[in-house]
């Protein structure tokens, strides 16, 4: 299907699915992020009701729903931004959950939506004000992820491709050193780390084990000396489609040998590492450094970490007749027509990347 740039008539707005036998260049596509530029419906939005309260806040508490919900939704989606294509990544919880609540006859909520991620694109940076109004409803008891948007004031930096998750590195790993011919058995695994190593990812689904300083390194992966005043998170990745309670042919638990993680931590982080209690569900955004040969042992370098929020039960963005209520939640993008050139859309993506 082709992707709408900006009138998001229908909440399904992905590009197909990658095939499970893609590629490193499906994956990644050229390496060279897309240029966002001013177009018609970027000055529309920077003349509606609903960007002036982004700026300067509002009184009104039903609207109050509604800026909460919206930069909500853009702080989830910011360590995701990549450099792939301009599409950008929503935990499908969220995307269904703006579908219902954020969006009614009068108010196209996620038109609006993506005019934001728009405007974060174009220049480069969360607007200063923007931040201002999110601390602003947290102080009133909204539930917007601060540090996410903290990230994304100090300016984009995407990953290379949100389509790069670990359960898909996993993936690959098997079908390109597992079940390597015998021929290419030998050089199947400098292949991989060739193609998929050093590259910035943003990964969840990680438990934390520990937070301290870094381990001495051995052997013929070593690679280039952590800082010793660095802090390295220590955590697992577990996964979520193989129970503990499944018995092996003998009749036995099997015992689940978790993935782990080594964070090498950049000095400033957007979260209070010392409040994040052992056992938190993280995600996690670095450059890929390293990897054991049987990719059971990762390490992440200059990585930040944030809080991995569960969507799972369901969350409520705003109430709709909250929404129905705010004055300023109308339609005052008028005149986008329902197709135009190029291409732009949100990924609904499942839970654990």
């Amino acid at each position: 299907m082709r992707l709408l740039p900006f009138a998001v008539a229908p909440l399904i707005l992905a590009l197909a699915s990658l095939p499970a036998h893609a590629q490193a260049d499906a994956l990644f596509g050229d390496g060279n992020a897309p240029i966002f530029k001013e177009e018609e419906q970027d000055h529309r939005f920077a003349k509606s009701h609903l960007a002036r309260a982004l700026e300067h806040g509002t009184e009104d508490p039903n609207c109050a729903q509604v800026l909460a919900g919206l930069l909500t939704l853009l702080g989830e989606a910011a360590p995701y931004f990549h450099k792939r294509d301009q599409n950008f990544y929503l935990d499908a919880t969220l995307a269904n959950a703006m579908n219902v609540q954020l969006n009614n006859p009068r108010f196209p909520g996620t038109q609006y939506f993506v005019s934001m991620v728009r405007r974060v694109l174009i220049d480069g940076r969360l607007p200063p004000a923007w931040l201002q109004v999110a601390r602003a409803l947290n102080a009133e008891g909204a539930k917007i992820d601060i540090a996410k948007l903290e990230y994304l004031a100090d300016g984009v930096k995407p990953i290379e491709s949100f389509y790069f998750t670990f359960p898909k590195l996993k993936e690959r790993y098997d079908v390109e050193v597992v079940r390597a011919t015998t021929a290419a058995k030998s050089t199947a695994l400098l292949a991989f780390r060739d193609a998929y190593l050093d590259r910035e990812v943003a990964w969840n689904g990680l438990t934390l084990v520990d937070i301290g300083p870094p381990p001495k390194k051995k052997g013929k992966h070593a690679g280039a000396a952590i800082p010793k005043d660095a802090l390295v998170a220590r955590l697992e990745w577990q996964d979520p489609n193989v129970r503990d309670d499944q018995l092996d042919i003998f009749g036995k638990l099997k015992k689940l040998k978790p993935v782990r993680f080594e964070a090498v931590l950049a000095p400033e982080q957007y979260v209070d590492l010392q409040r994040i209690p052992k056992g938190t569900r993280l995600m996690v955004r670095g450059r890929f450094w390293e990897m054991n040969d049987d990719l059971t042992k990762i390490e992440l370098r200059n990585a930040l970490v944030f809080g991995e929020r569960d969507f799972s039960q369901g969350v409520l963005l705003a109430d709709p007749n909250a929404v129905a209520m705010c004055p300023f939640a109308t339609n005052d993008l008028a005149g986008i027509a329902p197709v135009q050139p190029g291409g732009f859309g949100m990924h609904p993506g499942t839970k654990h990347r």
